[in-house]
Formats: C-alpha cells, sequence, structure tokens
C-alpha cells in the first residue's frame, strides 16, 4: 500500500493523505457520479409510499371488522317469534285501518257530487224524474242513505263483576258476536226497518265477526257498549226483546255471568247513519217481475 501525501497550500506544509483502499474485482459498482437526482429520490420515496398503503389497508380492515361486529350485535326478531308476528299484526291493522278512514272519507266526499249530478239530470225530464224517485226509493231500502222515524235504543255490555272466580272461563263475561247477531235477527223478525250498531249501519251484505277479543261490524273494529239504534214499530221490537222465548243465550248470560243488557224508547225520531261500505254484487241480477213490486216501508229518508 503506498502513502499518498498532499500539499497544504494555506499552511505551507505536506501532509500525508489516508490509504485508500483497491477496488474488489467482486465488489459492486457504486452509482455513477452522473445518475440523475430525481432517480435518486425515487428510490427513497419507494419505501416510504409502501409503509403508508400498508397503513391504509390495515385501517380498512380493522374498520370492516368494527362495522361487522355492530351489525351482529344489533337486535334482531326472528321471523317465528311471536314479537315479530304481533309486530306485523299491528303494522298490517294500522294499515288497514288508514285506507278503511281514507276510503269511507272518499266515499262521502263524493256522495254529494253524486247527488248534486244525479238532481241536475232528473230536473228536466219528466221520466228522469220518476226514475230517480225509483232509484231514491231502492237506496232507502237498501241502507244507502240516512233514515229517521220512532225508534228503540238496545244496550249490550260485558259483566261488571270485578273479580272473576279461578274455576270460570273469562270468555263467559264478555260480549260475543254471535250475541249481537242473534239481536239483530230478532229486530229483523221484529219488523225493524233500519238498525244500526255503534253507527254501523246494518245492511244485506253486512258481516259481524270476531277476531280475537275483537268484533268487526262492517269490517270496522267496535268495543263495548254496543248500542243499537232501531227504527220500526216500537211497541212491537219491545215485545220481540222481552219475549222470554228469545235471545235465551244472552239473557241466560245476564242472569249467571252479570252481562248487562237493556232497551228503551227513543223520544222523538231516531236517526240511523247510511251505510258507508260498498255492495259487491257480482252474481245477482234484478228480476223483472221482481223489479216493478211496491214497497210499504214507513222511515224518511234524512234531507242532505
Amino acid at each position: 500500500m503506498s502513502t499518498a501525501v498532499r500539499h497544504d497550500a494555506a499552511l505551507g506544509v505536506i501532509m500525508p493523505a489516508p490509504d485508500v483502499a483497491a477496488p474488489s474485482p467482486n465488489a459492486s459498482a457504486s452509482p455513477p457520479a452522473t445518475e440523475p437526482r430525481a432517480r435518486m429520490r425515487q428510490r427513497r420515496t419507494v419505501p416510504r409510499v409502501r409503509r403508508q398503503t400498508l397503513g391504509l389497508t390495515v385501517l380498512a380492515i380493522l374498520l370492516g371488522v368494527y362495522i361487522t361486529a355492530q351489525w351482529q350485535s344489533k337486535p334482531r326478531l326472528a321471523a317465528s317469534s311471536p314479537e315479530y308476528r304481533r309486530e306485523i299484526a299491528a303494522t298490517t291493522i294500522q294499515r288497514l285501518e288508514a285506507e278503511q278512514t281514507d276510503l269511507k272519507r272518499l266515499i262521502a266526499d263524493l256522495r254529494p257530487r253524486l247527488a248534486a249530478q244525479r238532481q241536475a239530470a232528473a230536473s228536466g225530464e219528466r221520466e228522469l224524474a220518476d226514475l230517480t224517485h225509483a232509484i231514491d226509493e231502492e237506496r232507502l231500502l237498501a241502507g244507502a242513505v240516512a233514515v229517521r222515524g220512532p225508534g228503540v235504543r238496545v244496550v249490550v255490555d260485558d259483566s261488571a263483576t270485578k273479580s272473576i272466580p279461578a274455576k270460570d272461563d273469562p270468555a263467559l263475561y264478555i260480549v260475543h258476536e254471535y250475541q249481537l247477531r242473534d239481536i239483530v235477527n230478532s229486530l229483523w223478525a221484529a219488523g225493524a226497518e233500519a238498525i244500526s250498531v255503534n253507527g254501523e249501519r246494518i245492511v244485506s251484505p253486512t258481516s259481524i265477526y270476531c277476531v280475537g277479543s275483537t268484533i268487526l261490524v262492517n269490517d270496522t273494529r267496535t268495543s263495548p257498549p254496543y248500542e243499537f239504534i232501531v227504527i220500526g214499530d216500537q211497541a212491537r221490537i219491545e215485545g220481540a226483546l222481552a219475549d222470554s222465548t228469545a235471545l235465551k243465550s244472552l239473557k241466560n248470560r245476564v242472569k249467571a255471568y252479570g252481562l248487562q243488557f237493556s232497551y228503551q224508547r227513543i223520544r222523538g225520531e231516531a236517526t240511523v247513519s247510511a251505510f258507508s261500505g260498498s255492495f259487491d254484487i257480482r252474481y245477482a241480477r234484478a228480476d223483472a217481475a221482481g223489479a216493478t213490486a211496491s214497497s210499504t216501508t214507513q222511515v224518511t229518508a234524512v234531507p242532505k
């Protein structure tokens, strides 16, 4: 190894230069001094970018695990659970009742317009006037208009018993739909010309049935007490209700379990509202001979 010397011009002395080892033939060559600076900066940036990408990937995985855990931890009702079925049933009932209310309101809004149109069309022609009179009479008989006349009020309610013996069935202490049907049938048999139950007009397509503990009249939920407004011969109706052979099931429950049943004449004129549903007749057709039959009804339509 040779010792090199260098001359320090400032100090005016000659100082030995450090030994420089000869390059090994197997050593890799260092980057040339002329390599662009941009390439050098790119080499230094690559590890940093890789570290940032790795960090974002780990963060995304942790976030996905957290969201999945939160979603799985939320309580969900099984489709077969009673709570789920009750929730669906309650939602369905609310939706159907809202639709029913809207449809009844629509029918009530359209009826005055229909009456006005019918009156305007019939005002100029005698034939049309006669036809309108016939239609109004049929609508009166069908329950499509409100009516008034002498009547009787009938009220039936659940038992007033506060404590039910453990050996008794609680169903014996409440009013059932078949008892309401028995009352309606007895009133028709007594010559009633118009009947309503809690404001629902009883007509030929009326249904009275029970869903759970709720009685539906014309597909409308009702609750006790059940008030019947009946138009007809008051004495005849009262006699039918007082008959010991009529309404035996109801009267036995009144004595044994305290169901409440009463009736009285209405002073002045009673009013029965119009049927608010629809007549969905798909198979019946008017008979030519029966269409000319006259009616002897005594009820009077309530003026609009």
